[in-house]
């Protein structure tokens, strides 16, 4: 089997035996997963130190619904490391934001979307999960290897949500059910059909920092991007047939505004609104890839690029390899239904 075939990972089950078996497969793999991970995020007086992380990572866990809370529980169980090391990889998963790049444009009457993720250890990214679990919809999620929440993915309605980070002022309702956006997102992709489901969702609940998410609905065609701070959204249509958004919107406070999201929002506007698309997926690969548009710092890099036409079932990822666009293992995903 090629490494990248390895990296794709097809699993059934309740989360709890979904979780346990891609803990046996990790094996003492995921202790050196998360260890890395772990050890290779940076360290400010704005982010969690590694007492602080300790003290609140098992508190994070148990205020999970309980579908992933058992996911992770098994996913330890399986890989025989405590529930408290696992605690501590998603809880420093809130510790730095994402810099990212995405669009949505109408080619030959369908919704194509491409998307860069801007992020930091790219080597622990380019990895596919495959999930069925009881009673809920079938997933595609992309990102770390084993991991249970997601930020970019698709599901058997052939739904497509992915977010990027909004630097945003207000904070969550401190009466109201609220979660990091990548346990909204999976739980989004496991329960919802539609837009209109996923702007319910979005209604129910608030978030713990601001996202801008991109959905589109391969069954209809319809589109939408929704800018979420904590406690709002708004909602903006496909306008004049397409959609572009880096990591800030027309709102957002000039002073929060960084040159590298404008930049990258202006190159982005232009190379879709000028592209043919004669060649399909290059011609999206190659947007993502330009030079103005991908991430390649020394920390900041694209560590994954997704290119998906949801309503023909088509998904394109980079398995490894980076920066993403550019170097990355572009390979088209099977889809399973």
């Amino acid at each position: 089997m090629s490494r990248n075939l390895e990296r794709i990972v097809h699993l059934k089950g309740t989360p709890r035996e979904i979780g346990v078996a891609a803990g046996r497969r990790l094996g003492k793999r995921l202790e050196e997963n998360i260890s890395h991970y772990i050890q290779r995020r940076p360290r400010t007086s704005e982010v969690l130190d590694e007492a602080r992380l300790q003290s609140e990572s098992i508190r994070l866990f148990r205020s999970l619904p309980a579908r992933f809370q058992e996911e992770l529980e098994g996913l330890a169980e399986g890989a025989g490391i405590p529930v408290q090391r696992v605690a501590e990889w998603i809880a420093v998963e809130q510790c730095v934001e994402a810099r990212c790049s995405g669009f949505i444009d109408v080619i030959d009457g369908h919704a194509w979307v491409g998307r860069n993720n801007d992020f930091l250890i790219p080597e622990a990214f380019g990895f596919v999960a495959i999930k069925e679990i009881n009673g809920r919809i079938p997933t595609i999620a992309f990102g770390m290897e084993g991991d249970v929440f997601a930020v970019s993915g698709i599901n058997r309605e052939q739904l497509w949500i992915h977010s990027q980070y909004l630097p945003v002022s207000d904070r969550p309702r401190p009466d109201r059910a609220h979660f990091p956006g990548y346990v909204i997102l999976p739980e989004a992709l496991e329960t919802c059909s539609n837009i209109h489901d996923v702007e319910k969702l979005l209604d129910a609940v608030d978030r713990d920092t601001g996202e801008i998410w991109f959905v589109a609905d391969g069954k209809t065609d319809e589109f939408a991007l929704f800018e979420c701070t904590c406690r709002d959204y708004v909602r903006r249509g496909p306008g004049e047939g397409m959609l572009c958004a880096t990591n800030h919107t027309d709102s957002t406070e000039p002073d929060k505004i960084s040159e590298s999201s404008a930049r990258r929002l202006e190159r982005l506007i232009e190379l879709v609104c000028s592209n043919a698309w004669e060649e399909l997926p290059d011609n999206l690969i190659m947007v993502l890839a330009d030079n103005s548009v991908e991430q390649r710092g020394e920390e900041y890099t694209t560590v994954e690029s997704m290119v998906a036409c949801p309503a023909e079932k088509k998904l394109w990822y980079t398995l490894g390899g980076y920066p993403a666009a550019s170097n990355g293992n572009w390979e088209r995903i099977d889809w399973p239904w």
